[in-house]
């Protein structure tokens, strides 16, 4: 019970560490582009995971050719292209409506399921789907009527983005699974997942400095390396919370982080983000709907 009650304890600050960093990034994108918070956010990482890594599982870090391309894999979706995707999207629609909509990737995960695995559909994870669907509706809804987003056209590009971002954060965990069964510890996986995509994003770098296009990248600010230190953090602690808990609790708690970012755009947010009635009942009820699937 002590390990138990850590663990909900680790995946709490798990989700407080998510919300932090999604109003990290909406202030950082004010006066910072996407790709020097992207740059930042891969430094901060790298620095942080790769010492800790080859330390903790010297020498032996139980890593195999197909566990290797499996993580890299998971890494290029998730944690370079969703991540870039959910940073453009905050960016555009503010922290309190994209990391709702980017919540709804468990939808992804629940229909892959049913139907590449023909696993079935049980009541919670039917109610839980509806709920789901019914607040990234009313988060959408909510965004059409906000003055600090967009409209028409634009608005349908600017949901894309966390929606987007939702699509591969489904798609990831197949290749994450694909990896852990190897037999790698699961620090070691996402130290792989972060240097992959961090080589992937450097790549693309050179790729536009080629085609004399290149990203102009700028000093970081004080809230770039917020946003690395708390997307760090947020890895730690939910590697630490599911040595310590089941995934049944731990994700439902982690699902909470758009509840927290609401409530943190409400208290200190208040000129970028526009906090209204049916945005927070929108998320609350996507938050229902995402633990009742997890459960489910």
């Amino acid at each position: 019970m002590p390990g138990l009650a850590l663990g909900i304890g680790l995946a709490t600050l798990a989700a407080l560490a998510l919300a932090v960093q999604s109003l990290a990034v909406r202030f950082s994108t004010e006066r910072q582009s996407v790709w020097s918070l992207t740059a930042t956010v891969f430094v901060v990482n790298v620095a942080l995971l790769v010492p800790v890594t080859l330390v903790r599982h010297f020498p032996d870090h139980g890593l195999t050719g197909r566990a290797v391309l499996a993580f890299a894999a998971g890494g290029l979706l998730g944690s370079l292209l969703a991540r870039a995707a959910l940073f453009v999207g905050i960016s555009r629609l503010g922290a309190s409506r994209a990391e709702p909509l980017k919540s709804t990737f468990p939808l992804v995960a629940v229909v892959s399921a049913v139907l590449v695995l023909d696993e079935p559909l049980t009541p919670p994870l039917v109610v839980g789907v509806v709920l789901l669907v019914g607040g990234a509706v009313a988060v959408s809804l909510d965004a059409r009527t906000s003055r600090v987003t967009g409209s028409g056209r634009r608005l349908l590009v600017d949901l894309s983005f966390p929606l987007a971002g939702a699509l591969l954060l489904g798609v990831d965990p197949v290749f994450t699974k694909v990896g852990l069964g190897e037999g790698t510890p699961a620090l070691v996986g996402v130290t792989v997942r972060v240097v992959a995509a961090a080589v992937g994003f450097g790549l693309f770098l050179c790729w536009r400095w080629l085609r004399d296009d290149a990203v102009a990248l700028s000093r970081p600010s004080r809230w770039t390396v917020v946003t690395g230190l708390a997307n760090t953090g947020y890895l730690g602690l939910y590697l630490a919370a599911l040595a310590r808990a089941p995934v049944s609790l731990v994700a439902p708690i982690l699902g909470t982080s758009p509840l927290l970012v609401v409530v943190g755009s409400a208290l200190f947010a208040r000129r970028r983000e526009r906090v209204t009635l049916r945005l927070a009942l929108g998320v609350t009820v996507l938050v229902a709907g995402v633990a009742l699937i997890v459960r489910g």
